[in-house]
């Protein structure tokens, strides 16, 4: 088994908080692989040993759990090209995207054993050239790579601050009930993401009609886990210290700028990665039972369930 060992403060609370055993970690790894190898839609998938502690870390360890979101991390790959595929990040689509820094992961945590902080910046990119759905994209990956690299990530979740700074109708308008049914199931079906906090900076007019008519769609848990600034960044320092933000966001830590180039270098260091996955996703035609569209996971108008976390 090939996985990073611990610092001792963060294997303490994954073993409080998400039911880390460090002696049975290897044998939960080994039964993931065999089940995978008995799955005959599966059989191109290959993870490695981090990428699977990463499904048991947002699993809690709930091997039933995991081999579910596994399923259907690996059939969203197939029927949601949009967000997982043609993920070179030398494309020049792509490179744009990157270099507008859309979602930053920050340097530091609150606590040695905090969850990981991330900055969304929907307004950045224009939408007359991009869509939404493009930004996600690179949200994703950058995402899986924290999912491979940052143990705060995988055991402590992370806390996000969505910035919707410039966000006007035409941004607006390409948020679908399509689009938004197919990232909810990404977060709450796939991803092994456990979102701690959400905070909201910068809200445009009309932003309060549209932000009650999304929360109909969300699970107490998360509605708990939102809180809006708007631009009261005295209250958002009261849970994100300045001295972890960019200077941008009136903190210390840096500028945009040097985050963006840090994670552009970041993502263009896993080309090969993200090529050679291109082709780990289920092959649906042999699927036992009956496989999985995306009609029959979204439907095609259907209606929203709410989102539960944990």
């Amino acid at each position: 088994m090939t996985v990073r060992p611990l610092p001792d403060v963060l294997q303490e609370k994954a073993k409080k908080e998400i039911n880390e055993n460090p002696r049975s970690v290897e044998s939960d790894i080994s039964a993931l692989k065999t089940w995978l190898q008995k799955q005959p839609h599966l059989l191109n998938i290959n993870p490695s040993d981090q990428w699977l502690l990463a499904f048991l870390r947002g699993s809690k360890f709930s091997l039933e759990r995991c081999k579910e979101k596994l399923d259907m991390y690996y059939t969203l790959r197939s029927v949601v090209p949009e967000f997982f595929s043609n993920r070179d990040p030398l494309d020049p689509k792509l490179q744009k995207i990157l270099k507008l820094g859309s979602f930053l992961p920050l340097r530091e945590c609150k606590e040695t054993d905090g969850p990981r902080i991330c900055i969304l910046r929907i307004g950045v990119y224009d939408p007359s050239k991009y869509n939404l759905s493009d930004l996600l994209k690179v949200a994703f990956m950058i995402t899986e790579i924290m999912m491979l690299e940052d143990d705060n990530f995988t055991v402590s979740g992370e806390e996000v601050i969505v910035d919707i700074k410039n966000v006007g109708v035409n941004v607006l308008s390409q948020w679908t009930p399509a689009l938004a049914k197919k990232v909810i199931t990404c977060f709450e079906k796939a991803l092994p993401v456990r979102l701690k906090s959400n905070h909201i900076l910068n809200t445009p007019t009309g932003f309060e009609a549209a932000y009650s008519l999304f929360k109909a769609f969300l699970g107490e848990k998360l509605k708990k886990r939102i809180r809006v600034h708007n631009q009261d960044y005295e209250a958002l320092y009261k849970e994100i210290p300045k001295r972890l933000l960019p200077k941008e966001y009136g903190g210390d830590e840096g500028e945009l700028q040097e985050l963006t180039d840090y994670w552009v270098k970041k993502v263009e260091s896993y080309r090969d990665w993200f090529v050679n996955e291109d082709k780990a996703r289920s092959d649906e035609s042999k699927r036992p039972g009956k496989p999985k569209t995306t009609s029959t996971l979204f439907g095609v108008e259907g209606s929203f369930r709410q989102l539960e976390v944990d």
